[in-house]
């Protein structure tokens, strides 16, 4: 397969290696040399503003990928019956589906000067995608396969990859325990907490907790095992590895005995990866260090991690991550509403817009989180649980992968979280069955 642009630059290189290898068998070889483009006997991609020849695909080119820099867009979103477009022009897809793909998979509109949410992330309804209606659908493997189609129609010899549905289940260890463990001026604080606000159900479960009559209500860490022992893959799990306790940092210290011990136990059976304290956030050179602490507790190396609360910023954030030597990050998603950040749900490496090059980082999208469900959105367990059965059925539909985030504590069994374990639970058994 052979395409032609009049430039060759990292972009156009970058989205269409990209889908070469998520949706075809076959590379795409590129060329600036029409006279080659011309005689060229096999498939044939034009990307450019003209039709060549009689014989091809083509795409209307923007100016996107042929640009090095960044700057304001004015895109102009519009539907076709199936789908949102933009970029949009002639040509055999009516957009150019290469530099809107380019635009969401970059996360171009994150580099502009924007508004932040409360906790300092790109808020979620400043994204063309919230603000278009289809965050909700992995629109970028939407338009691929419509592409592929359109290019079977054109050259029917084409074998494009079938449509794979896979799931990871990842959790967050953002706090292990809710009551054990922990100091006794911090103990008793909680406890006379409770008190003031009156939650007589809270004391009653501090009190068994100290007394050992009934075991913490955040340790459902036999419970996650219990649900992957069977399963072809083990569970990925990221400790929150915060040495100092803060505002955001509430999980026991990795030196304290407990939390080490809970860290090995969890290495036994589980992928460990590194959950950033909030801290390393504001002080970088305390990543290193966390990533570190946490390969000396379990003996083998790190290389996957995401950000605790999903707080980051693009270029910075994931350039620390790539000087620590991370090659694995599973941020890209909201903490503040589930779908499609970056409108699909394939794996791919982080291109720094910045620097106009490929990084070594592999970003791999999630799409629901059961806090967004819970605390931003107020939803009741059904109710959530419809909408990660939407999510599923896109993936299905469009093939990829359905990366959902869990924590200890929402499986668990403390009474606010009643019910949430054991739904999941029967999702979860389903999809393995």
């Amino acid at each position: 397969m052979l395409l032609y642009a009049h430039t060759l630059t990292p972009r156009l290189r970058y989205i269409t290696h990209w889908f070469a290898e998520q949706f075809l068998f076959d590379s795409i070889e590129c060329t600036d040399s029409i006279d080659q483009y011309r005689a060229h006997t096999g498939l044939c991609i034009n990307y450019s503003k003209e039709r060549i020849r009689d014989t091809e695909c083509w795409i209307q080119a923007a100016t996107l990928l042929f640009e090095s820099d960044i700057h304001p867009i004015q895109l102009d979103v519009q539907q076709n019956g199936t789908f949102s477009t933009f970029f949009c022009g002639r040509g055999d897809m009516g957009f150019d589906v290469f530099a809107a793909s380019f635009y969401l998979i970059s996360r171009y509109e994150e580099y502009l000067p924007h508004p932040s949410d409360a906790y300092g992330r790109f808020s979620h309804d400043a994204s063309l995608a919230f603000q278009h209606g289809f965050l909700d659908r992995p629109i970028v493997d939407q338009w691929m396969q419509q592409f592929c189609l359109c290019l079977q129609s054109k050259f029917p010899e084409l074998v494009i990859r079938p449509i794979e549905f896979t799931h990871l289940a990842t959790y967050d260890i953002d706090e292990s325990f809710a009551y054990q463990h922990k100091p006794v001026w911090l103990q008793a604080a909680g406890l006379l907490r409770d008190i003031i606000l009156f939650r007589l159900a809270w004391v009653r479960e501090r009190v068994a907790v100290w007394l050992n009559q009934r075991p913490d209500p955040y340790d459902s860490f036999e419970f996650i095992r219990s649900l992957h022992v069977n399963t072809s893959t083990r569970p990925l799990i990221f400790i929150l590895m915060a040495e100092q306790r803060g505002q955001y940092d509430k999980n026991l210290s990795p030196q304290h005995p407990a939390q080490a011990q809970l860290i090995r136990s969890l290495s036994s059976w589980s992928d460990l990866a590194l959950h950033p304290s909030w801290r390393s956030g504001d002080e970088p050179e305390l990543l290193i260090k966390e990533k570190q602490h946490l390969q000396a507790l379990i003996g083998r190396p790190i290389r996957a991690s995401r950000q605790h609360y999903i707080r980051f910023r693009l270029p910075t954030t994931y350039r620390l991550l790539v000087e620590a030597g991370l090659q694995d990050d599973y941020s890209m998603g909201y903490g503040s509403i589930n779908g499609f950040r970056a409108g699909t749900a394939r794996s791919f490496f982080w291109y720094d817009l910045a620097r106009e090059q490929v990084s070594t980082l592999c970003i791999h999208p999630f799409c629901y989180m059961e806090a967004n469900s819970f605390y931003e959105l107020g939803q009741g367990i059904e109710e959530a649980a419809n909408d990660w059965t939407a999510l599923e059925g896109q993936i299905r539909q469009y093939g990829g992968a359905m990366i959902t985030v869990w924590h200890n504590t929402f499986l668990g069994t403390q009474a606010r979280f009643s019910g949430w374990r054991e739904r999941y639970a029967n999702w979860f058994r389903g999809l393995c069955n």
